[in-house]
């Protein structure tokens, strides 16, 4: 069993989603920690008291630690990372110690999928608080409410987790989801997302059934994973089968209802409406039904729900333009924002590549995705979001801003050279539009002070 109680942790990435809500599990259950990142994130800072020490850049003399913890962007010449591996200390990457911990529990609740396994597992997150059920979850990305760890289980020793319930989100890239225990596991859905670590949508499809096939109860779309139900809904909705349980949800212009089994159940209100967020909802309702909560109950927790930071949400406004963030950094994602965007008239569309090989492998979709929405005055390209790449692995942004112009010859395409050019283009433009969309999961983000600014 994993033991850290009066050990010292160190994690190499601290300043990141996942990495960050694994510090506060040590420092929650008897563990010191250290921790370091290029950049000096709130997340960090919201740890600074009450850890060892947090610092920006590679400092290996630094580290005095029984365990170290890496981040997956973490690249391999890191020297804080070489320096752990000649100390002879134990060496986690970020998901074994996530399968470690998921392990303590006595029931792990891991939600996957290519879109919206965030929201996904927020909302599990919600419904289980309402409900007040004694659960831990660390959530890839930040509530609005609630941040992305939350302790509910009034536990303060590990072997007391054996009555708790754990929920975390769960990553398809290179396969690391299958190293979290299951005990449910919802796919959301099947899409390729990670261009440097599979080779087809096959080989992704397979690393999800693979994921489904060691969980207990198993969650899905009927789509997707057709495989997992022997008898057809007959539902002209959405979708989310477990077992030979189904929810269905209608979306309308009176709003969202809930069929099980066919049979209506309640209305569904969310304040972030987007119809992607009522598909995710259902995956919510279901794993949170498995867990004892009725889906009645669910649905009215889910009134309050808040949503999660960068999933289009709303910042100051510029010059009356409607200001809008969101972390869609795959084609299809883009589409559901800019589809969901289309009421708020005219925009500005703000895009980071996210990785270079993530760019060239959809060039053509990102192409026609952006420069086929009509509603966009302007498409402004920042320079990509490299992450653990290096640009010999795909291409870079002015690839794509070509792409757009090429096929889109009308259209308005700004190829930016930095966060300041971004900030100049919208600061100079916001006033001819009704919106501006700032897309994209790279640091796009912090543009967000600089731009309430203006």
């Amino acid at each position: 069993m994993l033991d850290f109680a009066n050990k010292t942790v160190h994690f190499i990435g601290i300043g990141g989603i996942s990495c960050n809500a694994l510090a506060r599990f040590v420092l929650d259950f008897g563990g010191k920690v250290s921790g370091s990142d290029a950049k000096i994130t709130p997340l960090c800072e919201g740890l600074s008291a009450k850890v060892a020490a947090i610092w920006q850049g590679e400092e290996p003399q630094n580290i005095h630690a029984d365990i170290v913890v890496f981040s997956s962007a973490i690249r391999a010449d890191n020297k804080e990372l070489a320096f752990a591996k000649q100390s002879g200390v134990r060496i986690y990457e970020r998901h074994e110690f996530l399968g470690e911990i998921s392990s303590l529990f006595g029931r792990s609740v891991a939600i996957g999928g290519t879109h919206g396994k965030t929201s996904t597992t927020a909302m599990v997150t919600h419904i289980l608080k309402k409900a007040n059920c004694k659960f831990l979850s660390m959530i890839g990305g930040e509530c609005v409410d609630g941040g992305n760890y939350v302790n509910n289980t009034c536990a303060s020793k590990i072997a007391e987790l054996k009555n708790c319930v754990f929920v975390t989100e769960a990553c398809e890239y290179k396969r690391h989801m299958l190293a979290i225990k299951r005990d449910i596991g919802v796919v959301t859905n099947v899409e390729c997302d990670h261009p440097d670590c599979y080779k087809n949508l096959d080989e992704v499809q397979g690393a999800f059934k693979s994921f489904l096939d060691g969980a207990l109860i198993k969650i899905a779309n009927e789509r997707d994973m057709s495989d997992l139900y022997k008898t057809p809904i007959n539902s002209s909705g959405f979708c989310v089968v477990c077992e030979q349980d189904s929810l269905c949800v209608k979306v309308g212009d009176d709003g969202a209802r809930i069929y099980q089994n066919g049979t209506y159940v309640a209305r569904l209100k969310l304040e972030d409406d987007g119809e992607y967020n009522f598909k995710n909802a259902l995956f919510a309702l279901m794993a949170t039904s498995r867990l004892g909560v009725r889906i009645k109950d669910g649905v009215s927790a889910l009134a309050s729900y808040k949503g999660v930071k960068r999933r289009f949400e709303r910042s100051k406004d510029i010059d009356g333009a409607r200001v809008y963030f969101d972390f869609a950094h795959h084609p299809q994602e883009i589409k559901c924002v800019l589809e969901r965007a289309r009421k708020c008239g005219s925009a500005i569309v703000v895009f980071q590549p996210h990785t270079y090989s993530r760019t060239k492998a959809y060039l053509c979709d990102f192409a026609d995705v952006l420069g086929g929405c009509d509603f966009a005055k302007y498409v402004v390209i920042m320079p990509t979001y490299a992450a653990r790449e290096t640009i010999e692995m795909g291409v870079g942004s002015d690839k794509l801003a070509n792409a757009i112009f090429d096929k889109f010859p009308k259209k308005q395409v700004y190829l930016a050279q930095n966060k300041q050019s971004t900030v100049d283009f919208v600061k100079t433009h916001a006033n001819e539009v009704n919106s501006v969309l700032m897309i994209g999961a790279g640091d796009i983000y912090d543009l967000k002070a600089a731009l309430a600014k203006l």
